[in-house]
């Protein structure tokens, strides 16, 4: 009995009330479920918020007390990266722009001068699984790919400088499997089409909508996210195939910061992320299984 609750991003108040409204019990400084449900967390804690602090304590405490499991999301990586030297080669493995201190910019000011706390809970960062495998389903942050997830489980042990030597070389297997297991996978826009992001850079490149079953792909709008007003009413281009998921087992993610009603668009693979930043909701898939079979239920 699990509940997956989608990307945080410092919103500790909305937090506690799914939590409320999910059952779970605020006893001894830890939220716990009376009969034993479990949260699974998909990443994405920091950043973006005001309460940033205050979501990590409430994740952390419930995954020390067996309340909770916790994947990393790209934002935890990403801090990681941000806060490691990068012995060989100077600086850090993630670059110290505007650009990047403007995204990590919230965690930077809310743990100004608590250093110590800091980096409590960058090393439990690192010590935090890319994937989940459960018996009814499966977790990852961003894109569940059978092959990138087998490389993990032959490759990666834990997030530390040697590794992401790895995850940082743009020609080693290692940079292509960690950016579309955390970031998800992205195809080039046509020449003169740019897509802005949360921080306002315009991108040549837009993710794709892995996720949504084929039957459902009559045009860019549905593959492309978020897709540019000039191709959402254009035909997929023939010959063109783009990521899908074929497997047979569910998958839970987040990553996305959808922006329209929370919605199940492929019972096999369900996005939890629904822009909780900027208006959105803060999700949970409530997860039961009866009769070998597994429900779903959406709560916001």
């Amino acid at each position: 009995m699990y509940d997956i609750i989608g990307d945080i991003h410092g919103h500790a108040t909305q937090l506690e009330q799914l939590l409320l409204k999910l059952g779970y019990q605020f006893i001894d400084d830890c939220y716990q479920h009376p009969d034993g449900r479990q949260v699974i967390f998909v990443g994405d804690l920091i950043d973006r918020g005001s309460q940033i602090r205050e979501t990590l304590h409430i994740v952390k405490t419930m995954c020390e007390r067996g309340f909770a499991q916790c994947i990393m999301g790209n934002h935890e990586y990403n801090a990681i990266c941000f806060h490691t030297p990068h012995i060989e080669k100077g600086g850090f493995f993630r670059d110290h722009s505007w650009k990047e201190i403007k995204q990590h910019l919230q965690t930077l000011e809310q743990f100004h001068k608590k250093e110590d706390e800091w980096e409590m809970y960058l090393e439990w960062f690192k010590s935090l699984p890319l994937f989940l495998e459960l018996p009814s389903f499966n977790v990852v942050h961003a894109y569940w790919n059978e092959a990138n997830i087998e490389w993990i489980k032959q490759h990666y042990t834990t997030m530390d400088s040697t590794f992401l030597s790895r995850c940082c070389n743009k020609e080693n297997e290692a940079f292509r499997v960690i950016e579309e297991t955390l970031k998800g996978i992205e195809t080039a826009l046509p020449n003169g089409i740019t897509n802005p992001d949360k921080e306002g850079n315009h991108r040549g490149d837009c993710r794709v909508k892995w996720w949504m079953p084929f039957a459902d792909r009559k045009t860019m709008n549905e593959v492309l996210i978020p897709c540019p007003e000039a191709l959402k009413q254009s035909p997929l281009p023939i010959g063109t195939n783009y990521a899908t998921y074929d497997g047979s087992k569910t998958v839970f993610f987040g990553h996305y910061s959808l922006k329209y009603a929370p919605v199940i668009e492929n019972q096999l693979a369900i996005c939890t992320d629904y822009n909780i930043t900027h208006g959105g909701h803060l999700v949970a898939c409530r997860t039961d299984v009866k009769n070998d079979e597994l429900e779903i239920e959406l709560i916001y």
